[in-house]
């Protein structure tokens, strides 16, 4: 308690500069911690035919949301209370920041796949999310620097596992169908139940697995004449399906996020071949 009662004045001492338009860049600095616009990247890299790169940055999201979900639950810590919140979080638990495990898992597993330039960037924005949670009065310093050393240390683990990624073509024929299914619903269950305020990630993340793994089994080779349109069109029709998904609820909630990650991976791709797009 009294450590939390000092990193209060952290807060507050951050907050203390407030002014609307702080607030707003906080409020948009803060969305690059959050899975949503990895997840758009991701979709992007694979309906530019990078396949492989958008497997592993999902799998960065789901990794860094597996674990910050189960230590939060773990250590259930609450979130700051007596000080202006900015972005509501209410019902969930403080540490580790999520924001922070991502962005730090972002961070470590392209470390040495940047040019210098890029990297000094990259570590500002990364400052600038842990800052962002403690500013928007959702985190405490402790919640983001161990977030931040958590996605550091996922982000190394998941480099190797990408070595192992490339000597694979990650073909349907190198499983058999009963430890496929298995492993697809797995993701599933655990993502759902670990992410309990985020519910929808973990479908979204079985319709991306699971049409990722029909692509890559069949003969489909994405084809666009235009990037742009290609980029363009497959988002705002990604964005109407995430809209939609969001703002059911049950059955429909559910069955929407595993269509949007299924559009991702098969439904996109199957359209950009079916079209001269």
């Amino acid at each position: 308690m009294i450590i939390m009662v000092s990193e209060i004045i952290v807060n507050e001492f951050l907050q203390s500069f407030s002014t609307p338009l702080l607030d707003l860049f906080f409020g948009i600095i803060t969305f690059f911690g959050h899975p949503l616009p990895w997840i758009i990247v991701a979709a992007w890299l694979f309906w530019l035919g990078y396949e492989k790169r958008s497997f592993m940055l999902m799998s960065i999201i789901l990794v860094s949301s597996l674990f910050a979900g189960f230590f939060k639950i773990l250590i259930g810590r609450v979130r700051p209370e007596g000080i202006l919140v900015l972005e509501n979080q209410a019902g969930t638990y403080s540490m580790p920041s999520g924001h922070a495990t991502l962005a730090g898992s972002i961070y470590s597993f392209y470390e040495k796949k940047i040019k210098l330039k890029t990297k000094y960037v990259a570590i500002i924005l990364v400052i600038l999310v842990l800052i962002s949670r403690v500013y928007l009065g959702v985190h405490f310093v402790s919640d983001v620097l161990a977030g931040l050393l958590l996605g550091y240390i996922l982000g190394k683990a998941l480099c190797k596992l990408e070595r192992k990624v490339k000597k694979s073509h990650l073909k349907v024929s190198k499983f058999s169908e009963e430890k496929l299914l298995l492993i697809i619903f797995v993701i599933m269950i655990v993502t759902v139940f670990v992410l309990p305020e985020t519910f929808y990630l973990g479908y979204l993340l079985f319709g991306y697995y699971f049409g990722f793994v029909i692509y890559r089994d069949s003969k489909w080779k994405i084809k666009t004449e235009n990037k742009k349109l290609n980029i363009i069109f497959g988002t705002i029709i990604l964005g109407i399906l995430g809209y939609i998904s969001f703002n059911s609820s049950g059955y429909f909630g559910i069955v929407g996020f595993f269509i949007t990650g299924l559009y991702i991976t098969l439904g996109w791709p199957f359209i950009l071949n079916k079209t001269k797009l």
